[in-house]
């Protein structure tokens, strides 16, 4: 029972109030008691000496109905004598207002202050003044009569304090639940998203964190759904990719077992078979490199070294490539840098940009590099006058499988994995990749890396 948040929340609010509730009646009822109770010993003491003084002129007939007139008003009042006699004026109660020790005291002369011994929340005192007509000894105690009022109050403080409690309980019990809704709707939504429902929270209104909890909430699914429709992708991808050079090897392979051929059209399957077979372990290798860099960052094994002098590298080893298509190569603009980082990858990005480049560009086309230091970074540009990239496609380009050409699936040309390496390698090195392109003009690729 204990374990829901609901009965949490309202216990936990319950036992709040009641605590401060209770705290704070007793700080502030001390607090008040002793303020109340001083200003009435002086009112007291004060009324006291005057009817002492009155006693004088009145007499001791006269001076009795003064107190008993005074008695209805102000205080209850009893008149002690020095034989015993008790003399009692205002409301009449069993419980003595003095102790026969404290009347004692007040005969013997002096003014004496009588608290209750009796265990309770409000004091009652009594003071005591002595006097004297003729030869005979008085002693003269007073209470005020606000003393019985302040009982009532407490007791109608106490009440209020109740009902505050018990309505502040049954509205929070309200508030609780219409807090704690929306925090189950989510737990159930979050059980469907682990049977693959990725069903949103709909017409979110409020503006405050539950409001935010539930957006962010509907912001994870779509993203969930996202990664969902990836994977099915990469499943489907991967599948086309891997099926396709199989059953070309398959089919070659049973042509070439079933049949007679001559020497010039076996060679010719069987270099059909071979590059298949070069395909599928390029597709291996790349998707081997792609779920390696999607690990840790800690792969990288960062060193100095010089780029420019790694690009030019890179240049000469496609130099077969390029030359075959008759490209016109410019390296006029890679300067002179040093950069610290991982070498192999960043060789691996330069050898998955050339080669898209020098793949889509037309025979006779160009292909530019730029090298350049801004200030505390390196900036590299691959531009190349090739086929370009349709404007619609350019938000996709660095996704897994991505392929501006859907017949290059089944021409075999790319896996479309290259550049989704590329940009995996830059994001590990807190580098930035853009790409600008035009269909039939060509493209430029800029990279951004820390130096």
């Amino acid at each position: 029972m204990f374990n829901t948040l609901y009965v949490r929340v309202v216990v936990t609010f319950i036992l709040v109030v009641v605590i401060s509730l209770t705290a704070a009646f007793y700080i502030t009822f001390s607090f008040y008691q002793e303020r109340v109770l001083s200003e009435l010993e002086g009112e007291m003491i004060q009324a006291g000496k005057g009817i002492i003084q009155l006693q004088k002129t009145m007499g001791q007939e006269n001076l009795e109905g003064y107190l008993a007139g005074i008695s209805t008003i102000t205080f209850n009042i009893a008149l002690y004598s020095e034989d015993g006699e008790v003399k009692v004026f205002g409301r009449n109660t069993d419980e003595p207002m003095a102790a026969p020790s404290d009347v004692q005291k007040v005969l013997n002369g002096g003014v004496y202050r009588v608290e209750s011994t009796e265990k309770r929340l409000l004091k009652n005192v009594t003071i005591g003044l002595p006097f004297q007509v003729e030869e005979e000894r008085y002693a003269l105690f007073l209470k005020p009569r606000i003393m019985d009022r302040i009982d009532i109050i407490k007791e109608a403080l106490i009440t209020v304090l109740t009902y505050v409690l018990i309505i502040g309980s049954l509205l929070y019990l309200v508030a609780a639940f219409l807090l704690v809704n929306p925090i189950k709707k989510l737990t159930a939504l979050t059980t469907n998203i682990a049977k693959g429902d990725f069903q949103q929270i709909k017409s979110i209104k409020r503006k405050d964190e539950i409001g935010e909890l539930g957006r962010s909430f509907n912001r994870m699914t779509s993203e969930l759904m996202k990664l969902e429709t990836m994977r099915k992708e990469f499943i489907s991808n991967v599948s086309h990719d891997l099926q396709s050079p199989l059953t070309s090897i398959r089919g070659f392979a049973v042509a070439l077992k079933e049949n007679e051929f001559s020497k010039e059209q076996q060679d010719h399957y069987l270099t059909i078979i071979q590059k298949e077979s070069e395909r599928l372990a390029k597709l291996s290798e790349n998707l081997l490199k792609l779920s390696v860099l999607e690990n840790k960052e800690s792969l990288l094994e960062k060193e100095n070294f010089r780029l420019d002098q790694q690009i030019r590298q890179v240049f000469l080893s496609h130099q077969p490539q390029w030359l075959e298509k008759k490209l016109e190569l410019n390296l006029e603009d890679v300067n002179k840098v040093e950069i610290t980082a991982d070498q192999l990858q960043l060789e691996q990005v330069w050898h998955n940009l050339l080669t898209n480049s020098i793949k889509y560009s037309n025979t006779g086309g160009k292909i530019k590099v730029e090298v350049k230091e801004i200030q505390k970074k390196v900036q590299v540009i691959f531009s190349d006058t090739g086929i370009g990239i349709p404007e619609k496609d350019l938000p996709y380009i660095f996704d897994r499988f991505f392929k501006v050409d859907k017949a290059r699936v089944r021409s075999g040309q790319g896996s479309g994995l290259g550049l989704a390496i590329v940009k995996k390698i830059i994001d590990l090195h807190k580098g930035e990749i853009s790409i600008k392109s035009e269909h039939g003009v060509g493209t430029s690729i800029q990279i951004v890396l820390p130096k």
